[in-house]
């Protein structure tokens, strides 16, 4: 955070669970090391500037690219991906966000349909962005799973593997971590940075 306009970030699953916990919506889980942040003198305004960040970024410094935590779910293009992070930036910056944070656990719905509504549809768009790794080839998510590629349960594949991606086609970079056991992925339309270093 101070860092300001220096850094570009987007949320991850690890930072919206951290809200749920502050919000008591969640509980820590015994590996976590929130207590610091949980009892820092300035968390209220931590987790405020936690909930207004993006779950997709673009900047004109780096054009032809956008950041994302986990993925884009394979149904989407750019401009729907768009439009699927602002739904739900929307609600945690919003006077919705402890009723979005209430409905927010769950693996289901795990295929997108744009007939999807209420906190089914806010649950899919959070999932493909922060904790998606694994799709079939029609685009369900498989989020209990975080193995490698060459360990993926039968039937599933890497979400930027999923054929006929619409945003495949488009001159359109995407960067993201989330997925340590994947490794450095550097391809044309697509950057994978989580090493598992940590």
């Amino acid at each position: 955070r101070d860092l300001g306009p220096g850094a570009r970030t987007v949320l991850g699953n690890h930072d919206i669970h951290l809200m749920a916990v502050w919000e008591g919506f969640a509980r820590p889980k015994r590996t976590d090391t929130l207590v610091p942040i949980l009892e820092a003198e300035d968390g209220p305004e931590l987790m405020d500037w936690l909930r207004h960040q993006p779950l997709l970024e673009e900047s004109a410094h780096l054009p032809g690219r956008v950041m994302v935590h986990a993925g884009i779910a394979p149904p989407w293009n750019l401009e729907q991906a768009r439009a699927a992070a602002r739904e739900v930036e929307a609600q945690f910056r919003g006077s919705g966000y402890h009723a979005f944070l209430r409905h927010l656990y769950g693996n289901r719905p795990d295929r997108w349909s744009e007939s999807l509504g209420g906190w089914n549809r806010l649950r899919f768009i959070t999932n493909a962005f922060t904790r998606m790794r694994f799709c079939s080839p029609d685009g369900r998510l498989l989020l209990d799973f975080k193995g490698a590629p060459e360990g993926a349960p039968p039937g599933y594949l890497p979400w930027f593997r999923v054929p006929r991606r619409p945003l495949s086609e488009e001159d359109v970079q995407v960067i993201f971590g989330h997925w340590s056991t994947l490794g450095l992925v550097n391809e044309a339309r697509l950057l994978a940075l989580d090493t598992g270093c940590l």
